[in-house]
């Protein structure tokens, strides 16, 4: 079976990367998994961890009505360490990420940096999904 991961940064949102794998998991007989990292020392937006949290918990119910295996871990600390380490720790197969997430680089840039990080280090496939543009 395919075991999913869609990686969330708790700065960023990742609410793209998170419809892409609900979407797959409905499509497919995959495993999902949902990590949220949140960074250390109170640096995530004013309650968007909350937030998140209970958005994936609504999720989390549908899916598990619908039989979809769904498992879901909150780090705190390093974005890319600890997607590493859920990767390693899980048998991941396919890592579903959003552009712009990560902290190793600009914000315009961020999402691209962390894949590019990550994919030298670790063993599974990748998905980079651009979050939808918004008009002003």
């Amino acid at each position: 079976m395919e075991k999913v991961l869609a990686a969330i940064d708790g700065r960023q949102g990742g609410r793209e990367a998170l419809s892409h794998a609900i979407s797959l998991a409905q499509r497919m007989a995959v495993q999902l998994h949902i990590l949220l990292v949140v960074a250390g020392g109170g640096s995530a937006p004013p309650g968007g961890t909350e937030e998140m949290v209970r958005h994936i918990e609504l999720i989390k119910a549908s899916a598990q009505a619908d039989g979809i295996p769904f498992q879901f871990f909150i780090a705190e600390g390093n974005f890319e360490e600890e997607v590493i380490n859920v990767i390693n720790e899980n048998g991941i197969t396919l890592l579903v990420i959003e552009e712009g997430q990560g902290e190793n680089a600009r914000p315009a840039q961020r999402g691209l940096a962390s894949w590019r990080t990550l994919r030298h280090r670790i063993a599974c496939r990748i998905d980079v999904v651009a979050p939808k543009k918004t008009l002003s």
